[in-house]
């Protein structure tokens, strides 16, 4: 049996690597029985190769994972990805989960449902969401508050050259709210710790004017042991605030999993999960009435992170004293060095000094001299430097994290796909 038409279908389809479910979805069809022959037959003319599951057309053997520098702007992962290809991997310490694509889309229609084309929405901590209001053009006035300057850079790459869509570049967690103004609508997704929620909090009652609402994401009640209590504080905290619970949909927000998360279910031997298995409990409050209450006081020990890029591997180095006299050391935490674990109740995350955005830590007795090294680009030059156990480190690191990054992509796109 013999089909032109099939086979430039089939080869069409396999210009990106495509499991064998998704080749017979996309076939109209097409008997799968008769496709298995189809692609046997292609195999052997040389038209297409099969390699681990995955078809893919002969001329682009040596690359079966999705690459953030592709010529194709509209690459397949972007479908399911909230703007993965624009803003940085993120990094661990900044407790960052972004919202699929779909759950993006759920938002953007919860928002014009509740708004009026004249209101003022606000957004804290979901750069993902500003950067598809800005995207699909909404009509309302839009502003973000955001610190992290690598996430503030990506979304400078959209077109926000319109004045109703505003990036107001400041700490959630010591921003004066009247510096802001106040909005008709506020949405955020705070860290899930009751520390965060209340700052998130505050400043959302703070800056929503009376009968206005407010979204929030809430971890669902198995995410950890207290849960269930935190809840209730935090309940009774948006009360005090004047803030009257409307509605809570439990596990309505879908969260992609990020590399440093895939990073730590691999170092702990976590296999067979979705990227999409942490999901995010959605409640919507009005508020009913003005509070006066003092800002929650929280302690931050972030500003002691610095943070450099080094070919494409986020470094945060922690520099809390003097370094230590001697022999530059380089520690090793954990086995494997890459912590395996997302959650903050783990001790060992307070032994680090030096964290990446591979989920890596480790400890060293010189952060000063290390980060000297970093921003001045001697790791660059290992050649020329006498003592290159820096420059050897940090390409260690980097050779890895580049490799698990592509294979985090590889992993996604196959899980995708078979879906």
């Amino acid at each position: 049996m013999s089909s032109p038409h099939i086979e430039a279908a089939i080869v069409r389809l396999c210009r990106q690597p495509r499991t064998f479910e998704f080749i017979s979805q996309n076939l109209r069809g097409f008997d799968p029985v008769e496709l298995i022959i189809f692609l046997d037959r292609l195999e052997k003319k040389e038209v297409l190769e099969h390699n681990r599951d995955l078809w893919t057309i002969k001329e682009i053997k040596s690359n079966l994972v999705m690459k953030l520098d592709s010529e194709d702007p509209q690459l397949y992962l972007k479908k399911y990805m909230g703007y993965f290809d624009f803003l940085k991997t993120p990094h661990p310490l900044d407790f960052e989960w972004r919202n699929s694509t779909s759950s993006l889309k759920m938002l953007i229609e919860e928002i014009l449902r509740l708004n009026f084309v004249s209101d003022k929405i606000l957004i804290l901590g979901m750069p993902t969401l500003f950067a598809t209001a800005c995207l699909k053009d909404i009509p309302q006035h839009v502003t973000l508050v955001e610190l992290n300057r690598p996430i503030v850079r990506g979304l400078s790459k959209l077109n926000t050259e319109k004045k109703r869509f505003q990036i107001h570049e400041a700490d959630i967690f010591t921003v004066a709210p009247e510096t802001i103004g106040k909005f008709n609508f506020v949405i955020m997704d705070p860290p899930w710790y009751s520390d965060h929620f209340y700052q998130f909090m505050w400043l959302a009652a703070q800056c929503l004017d009376i009968g206005g609402v407010l979204g929030v994401s809430l971890p669902p009640m198995n995410t950890r042991p207290n849960i269930p209590e935190e809840r209730v504080k935090w309940f009774k905290f948006c009360q005090d605030h004047g803030l009257c619970l409307e509605s809570l949909v439990p596990e309505k927000l879908e969260y992609a999993m990020p590399f440093f998360e895939f990073n730590a279910f691999r170092a702990a031997g976590v296999e067979n999960i979705q990227p999409f298995w942490r999901k995010g409990d959605l409640a919507f409050f009005r508020k009913v009435k003005t509070s006066a209450r003092k800002r929650p006081k929280f302690s931050r020990t972030s500003n002691l992170w610095t943070e450099k890029e080094i070919d494409t591997v986020r470094f945060r180095i922690k520099v809390d004293g003097p370094d230590a006299k001697g022999q530059f050391i380089i520690s090793s935490i954990l086995k494997g060095d890459i912590l395996p674990t997302v959650s903050t109740r783990d001790t060992r995350r307070g032994e680090a000094n030096i964290w990446t955005s591979g989920n890596r830590i480790f400890s060293v007795n010189q952060p000063k001299k290390l980060l000297f090294a970093l921003e001045s680009h001697h790791v660059q030059n290992s050649k020329k430097e006498k003592n290159s156990v820096i420059p050897d480190f940090v390409k260690m690191v980097t050779d890895f994290e580049k490799k698990e990054y592509n294979n985090y992509l590889d992993w996604l796109y196959r899980e995708m796909e078979s879906n």
